[in-house]
This record gives C-alpha cells, sequence and structure tokens, in this order.
C-alpha cells in the first residue's frame, strides 16, 4: 500500500493518468445521478474534479497540460463528429437566425463581463475565466489561456487567473441554466414527457382536400 502512496514522488505520470482517470470515472458516475429528472450529465466531472483535486497531491504540471490540450481537441473533435451531419441541413433552414441570435448574446455577455469585471476591480486575465465558465464554454477558456501565454512578460499567477475563476463560475452556471429552463417549463406549461401530435401522412391530406372539394 505504500508503493500507492508514494506513486506521486515516484511515477508523477502514472499517478497524472490516474488521477485524471479517475476523475472522469467518478464524474460520469456523479453526472448520472439524476433528481426528478435533472442530472448533470459531464459536467459532473467538473465537480469531481474540484472534490477529488481538494484533498490529492498536485499532478506533474507538464503532463497535466498535454492532457488539457489533448482533451481540448478531442472534445471539439467529438463534437463535429456529432454535429457535423446535419450542420449544412441545419443552415439551410434556421441558421442564419440562429448564428445571429448566437453572435448576439456572445457579444452581450463578454460586454457584461468587461464592465461587471471593471466595476468589480477583477483581474483581466480572471475575467475571461469567468466569461469561459459563465457561459460553460471550455474551447473559450483554452483559447483565452493560449492568448495569454503569447503575451509577452505575462506572468505564472496571471496564467492560472482563467482556469480558477472558470472552476468558480461553471457550477454557478450550470446551476443557473438548469434553474432557467425549469422557471420556463414552469412559465410557459411545458411537457417534456408529452409526445407532439405526429403530422399525418401527405398521402392523407391530400385526400381529404380532394373530399372537401365541391
Amino acid at each position: 500500500m505504500s508503493w500507492l502512496l508514494e506513486l506521486p514522488q515516484t511515477q508523477p505520470i502514472a499517478y497524472a493518468i490516474g488521477l485524471v482517470s479517475l476523475v472522469c470515472v467518478a464524474g460520469m458516475a456523479f453526472g448520472g445521478l439524476k433528481f426528478r429528472g435533472i442530472g448533470l450529465g459531464t459536467a459532473g466531472v467538473l465537480f469531481a474534479g474540484l472534490i477529488i483535486g481538494r484533498f490529492c497531491e498536485p499532478v506533474d504540471h507538464h503532463t497535466l497540460e498535454f492532457l488539457k490540450e489533448f482533451g481540448l481537441v478531442f472534445f471539439v473533435f467529438t463534437i463535429g463528429m456529432q454535429l457535423g451531419p446535419g450542420f449544412f441541413a441545419a443552415w439551410r433552414q434556421d441558421g442564419l437566425r440562429l448564428n445571429l441570435l448566437a453572435a448576439t448574446v456572445v457579444v452581450l455577455g463578454s460586454l457584461t463581463a468587461v464592465l461587471l469585471g471593471r466595476w468589480l476591480h477583477i483581474p483581466e486575465p480572471a475575467i475571461l475565466g469567468l466569461l469561459s465558465g459563465a457561459v460553460t464554454n471550455t474551447p473559450s477558456l483554452g483559447a483565452a489561456q493560449q492568448a495569454l501565454a503569447a503575451t509577452p512578460g505575462i506572468s505564472p499567477e496571471s496564467l492560472a487567473l482563467p482556469a480558477q475563476a472558470y472552476a468558480v463560475s461553471y457550477p454557478a452556471a450550470i446551476c443557473g441554466i438548469i434553474g432557467s429552463f425549469l422557471a420556463l417549463q414552469f412559465l410557459l406549461r411545458l411537457n417534456p414527457e408529452k409526445k407532439p401530435r405526429p403530422r399525418p401522412p401527405r398521402s392523407a391530406e391530400i385526400k381529404s382536400l380532394s373530399n372537401a372539394a365541391p
């Protein structure tokens, strides 16, 4: 049992990979729990990481950087593979309207984060992390960290601020999103278990029109 306790010093890379794997497994199990039909889903991995990271030894920095970049690339790749087949079909239908709405949300969210951050005297690197966590957008956090890393004279403390701010705002954003959807469901009287009324086939529509004709 002593070798397991000494693993962070003797095998730091194996310890880092094992700890990240433990966080993933525990997070998916935690995210699969549901209360009244509501669950955290993949966001449970973040909560598991916050809890496990609080009580475990720090992992190797270089290994963690590699896993972070690899995980981000793999995440974006899988999202593209999942949404790619229907991307152009969605663009032909409501793509322009939905993209304009998304761009408006991003611009308004960015302006709100900057104005509130300066009003509350929050460091600028932390504002980037707060915005990424508030919109639950992990790729934006990676882009912000890369942009800061390319800034000349940036300190290690400033480089760590976006991830710390992201970890703080992300759980609150998840709770806010779930609460907003529950509020909309209550206000709009939506019943997710109620199946939509099936649309009659085209042949039945033509037949009904022919019968109604004089």
